[in-house]
């Protein structure tokens, strides 16, 4: 102990408080039954434990510690559940009971100022310090005159409040947690701002002489009904059979290195919310300037791509342009003229023409793509939100053809982009999907073929999964089905070295038809331009690409959690408000997701995580009652009021 650096005594002190430690002299070591390591989080959301201990050689399931996140270092109890089989072997599944967080990477917590003992203390709503209460360094007087349920910012290591976001009670402040517990910033810097404004709104065509002239072509862009930025239009020539794909030119506003370059990578991406999008860049260029508005001139990166009657790329080539929709239209407007051609709609007459046109080349391209890569059904959730930011509904956002319309002609252009930039650079930014490790397969099906699907003697995995989609008689069975599979499957991340993408079936993909809400797309723009133009500086982009790759993949993470975070924090709003609407008892239809006490609501309150009492069979479908919802700690409490024992995904049929 005499060795201890003072910088960890307090780890030692705190380590003694837990009676955790067997110390002989001036050595301590740690009981065998505790376990000190580093938290890791599986896609499933699944918490592991990786022991500091190299005799430990194998991780603990972790039980308990909400919130917790990869990354921080806990000490756990271990305990040893019962022994579950995997696919042709049996093994134990050592579980890990959470005891305290030692450290954590997060320099500050969202938290609520409470009452205890007596004192002011912060309450940490939702990390890695889950029911640990939290000194403030701010007099109790300060602190008492705050409104009752207040949520700060609180600096972890001065103990200092660096914001009053707010009360609780107040539902928008959802969306200022959730940024400010991952420090993402709204507000543009006021240096930012005059940049973006700087280029105006209108494009004078004569300064460009350069760019070819595409403004007599009638593009289309065809968004979400409330879409603000459009980054792509659409327009096919049908004598000549040859796709145009137009991408707003981001990269000629935002110069590298620029002030507005600074903002775009150090946000990443831009944040969608069911009522607003925190964007990437300033609104005057993401929703203005470099967006696609309907009849305006625009400036474009185009892709020209020449199609065979099989869909078949013939040729493609690049190039910088400026174009102008004739419509923007929404994909609700495309289903109504494709369901009903002959009723009245609002698309102009020199648009439904290519489209009708353009529309088996569409059909073709998928069929071709699915022959090697994977079709998987994601009914999104939409929440409503009323003007006190409450849910006051949701719906399942389903996809339909207009969405293919436009999705297999980014896939296209994302694939020529991928191609060119492969050809003419030793290194490129790409998104890669590497195809599934072999144990992880075995397993899938094992449960699978437990659930009662039908697999097949086959060592060809696009033949495996296609043939058990056929077997998903309802929406909802291959929903549960899909996300199976994808649970299985590693997330497409971005890379300098291609390694093709196995979910679409690509040899090789990257990111450009969203730069103005990706960085990524920004990046590859920059990188295609410069080999346009056989520009000296594409060594010095090629540079950077594995910061940007690497930095890209941790905001990515982020940037997904803190829209999930978001619903779930609107989901506890609306359960508790069922729960206090009606006298009746909320029930709800649940697929448990884990083998600890989790599952996820299937209707009523869709997708929230519900916390069950006791442990049940991974996939069991459950009646579940909901008895009580946490705000503070995030949890929605329920119990059990109805299951058959061997009931699952395949055998119990509820839904419609």
């Amino acid at each position: 102990m005499r060795q201890i650096h003072k910088s960890f005594i307090w780890a030692l002190e705190r380590l003694k408080s837990f009676g955790v430690l067997e110390i002989k002299g001036d050595f301590c070591t740690l009981k065998s039954d505790f376990v000190i390591g580093s938290i890791d989080i599986s896609r499933s959301k699944k918490v592991f434990l990786k022991s500091f201990n190299p005799a430990h050689t194998r991780d603990w399931v972790v039980q308990g510690g909400f919130g917790l996140k990869k990354g921080d270092v806990i000490l756990a109890k271990i305990n040893t559940a019962k022994g579950v089989k995997s696919h042709k072997t049996t093994k134990k599944r050592t579980n890990a009971r959470y005891i305290t967080t030692l450290f954590s990477p997060q320099t500050h917590i969202i938290a609520l100022i409470v009452m205890n003992k007596g004192r002011y203390k912060a309450f940490a709503l939702s990390n890695s310090m889950e029911n640990v209460l939290v000194d403030v360094n701010v007099s109790q007087k300060s602190l008492k005159v705050l409104p009752k349920n207040c949520v700060v910012k609180l600096e972890l290591q001065s103990k200092n409040i660096t914001e009053v976001l707010g009360v609780l009670d107040d539902a928008h402040i959802d969306e200022k947690i959730v940024l400010g517990y991952y420090d993402k910033q709204e507000v543009f810097s006021e240096e930012a701002l005059k940049m973006a404004d700087s280029f105006g709104q209108v494009v004078e065509a004569s300064m460009y002489p350069s760019r070819e002239d595409l403004r007599h072509l009638p593009f289309c862009v065809i968004d979400p009904i409330d879409a603000k930025d459009h980054d792509d239009a659409i327009y096919f020539d049908s004598k000549t059979h040859t796709l145009y794909v137009a991408i707003a030119d981001v990269s000629e506003y935002v110069s590298i290195n620029s002030v507005l370059d600074n903002e775009a990578r150090k946000r990443g991406f831009s944040i969608y919310f069911p009522h607003k999008v925190v964007p990437m860049l300033p609104f005057a260029l993401s929703a203005h300037i470099c967006s696609l508005l309907p009849n305006e001139d625009r400036l474009a990166m185009v892709w020209q791509i020449t199609l065979d009657e099989n869909a078949q790329v013939i040729e493609s080539r690049l190039f910088e342009a400026i174009i102008k929709s004739y419509a923007n239209v929404s994909y609700e407007q495309i289903n109504q003229w494709l369901n009903h051609p002959r009723s009245k709609h609002t698309i102009p007459k020199n648009i439904t023409q290519w489209l009708k046109a353009y529309i088996p080349y569409v059909q073709k391209y998928k069929e071709n793509r699915l022959c090697y890569g994977y079709e998987f059904n994601h009914q999104e959730i939409i929440l409503e939100l009323n003007q006190d930011a409450f849910v006051c509904g949701w719906h399942k956002h389903k996809q339909t053809f207009a969405h293919s319309i436009i999705e297999e002609s980014m896939l296209l252009a994302n694939t020529q982009s991928a191609k060119m930039l492969q050809s003419h650079t030793p290194k490129a930014l790409f998104r890669i999907h590497p195809p599934p490790k072999e144990e992880r397969i075995r397993m899938l099906m094992w449960e699978l073929e437990n659930l009662g699907f039908e697999v097949l003697d086959s060592k060809n995995l696009h033949t495996l999964i296609t043939h058990l989609q056929t077997q998903s008689h309802n929406e909802t069975l291959r929903d549960l089905l899909d996300s199976a599979i994808i649970r299985s499957f590693a997330k497409a991340t971005y890379s300098t070295t291609n390694v093709g993408h196995f979910g679409l079936g690509f040899e090789s993909y990257t990111h450009f038809t969203s730069p103005i809400r990706r960085y990524s797309d920004l990046v590859v723009h920059r990188i295609l331009k410069a080999i346009l133009h056989q520009e000296k500086n594409l060594t010095f982009l090629l540079e950077s690409l594995n910061g940007i790759a690497e930095d890209l993949n941790v905001k990515e993470k982020q940037i997904s959690h803190i829209e999930q975070y978001f619903y779930h924090l609107k989901m506890l709003r609306y359960t508790a408000f069922l729960l206090e609407q009606d006298s009746k008892p909320l029930m709800c239809q649940a697929l448990v997701i884990d083998e600890i006490s989790h599952c996820v609501a299937l209707d009523i309150i869709p997708e929230a995580k519900i916390l069950l009492p006791q442990s049940l069979e991974k996939f069991a479908l459950v009646s579940v009652e909901i008895v009580n919802v946490d705000r503070v700690r995030g949890i929605i409490y329920g119990e059990i009021r109805l299951t058959n024992k061997g009931d699952s995904v395949k055998q119990k049929d509820f839904y419609v």
